[in-house]
């Protein structure tokens, strides 16, 4: 227990950076309290403290709004940015690695113990819901306001109502210390991914400085697959930045971009403020 606590702390904290906001996120973070009281309340569960696990997460229920069952069995650094409305019933299982933006539920659809098993680094976007028997495996995302009622495998992103797959992820790539590609190499990928996301017959005439993407048409679910896309293809994370949404306007300012990200500069997360610029650039 005391070692999967631990790791949460981490998880949590590595998300600032500076003494006082990580004291801050330490004392004051509902998702990161709402974590560690079910450790607390699932240890007690597995000692036969059911007496004590019960009123201990409905405790957590009352003071951070996640009801999360001691019954549920989660991995270590489970990550929960926003913890009211957060579900996780009885005989639900995840992994390790794990992300839960808010509002989700990990339930039953029809009764009786019908509750998913999630496997390792898991992303579940705000209000997104998996419900029944069913199997989520490893590197999965799910869409905001995404219901899940069928299986997912391996490295795919899911979202709609009831999800869809809308991007499938290729082989992983070995970790290790690697020469960052060229710019070319950069730009040969770029295109490479434009054809497949996008739906583009040549990706040799899409890498022009001037292409503008935002005069292509591109809707929610394209730039979805396209921000995944990149994230896996280039082993970044795409920002909510309105640097961001610029960047997004042409091919040749989406290759700097990456380039930028590639060198290491500040990458924090996520795909919904992108559609976001698109759209603006749009108007």
């Amino acid at each position: 227990m005391f070692g999967s606590m631990k790791t949460d702390i981490e998880c949590v904290l590595r998300q600032e950076e500076g003494f006082s906001r990580k004291l801050g996120l330490l004392l004051f973070g509902p998702g990161l309290h709402a974590v560690l009281l079910y450790r607390l309340s699932r240890w007690l569960h597995l000692s036969g403290l059911d007496i004590l696990a019960v009123p201990l997460a409905y405790f957590n229920f009352l003071l951070t709004g996640a009801q999360i069952s001691p019954r549920a069995s989660i991995g270590r650094a489970l990550l929960i940015s926003h913890p009211t409305g957060v579900v996780i019933g009885a005989s639900a299982v995840i992994g390790s690695q794990c992300y839960l933006a808010g509002g989700n539920t990990i339930g039953q659809l029809r009764g009786q113990g019908d509750r998913p098993v999630i496997g390792d680094y898991f992303f579940g976007g705000t209000g997104a819901k998996m419900l029944g028997k069913i199997l989520i495996g490893d590197r999965v995302r799910v869409g905001a306001n995404s219901v899940v009622i069928r299986s997912i495998a391996d490295d795919n992103t899911a979202m709609g109502v009831p999800a869809r797959i809308v991007f499938r992820r290729g082989g992983h790539r070995p970790k290790g210390i690697q020469e960052p590609p060229s710019r070319d190499e950069i730009a040969h990928r770029v295109a490479t991914i434009l054809k497949e996301c996008l739906g583009l017959v040549d990706p040799l005439d899409v890498i022009d400085e001037g292409m503008k993407l935002i005069e292509m048409g591109v809707d929610s679910i394209e730039v979805l697959r396209l921000v995944c896309a990149m994230e896996e293809e280039f082993q970044i994370v795409v920002d909510e930045s309105e640097e961001t949404f610029s960047c997004f306007r042409s091919a040749g300012s989406l290759v700097t971009f990456i380039e930028r990200r590639i060198s290491g500069e500040r990458q924090p997360s996520g795909a919904a403020g992108v559609r976001r610029g698109l759209e603006a650039a749009r108007t």
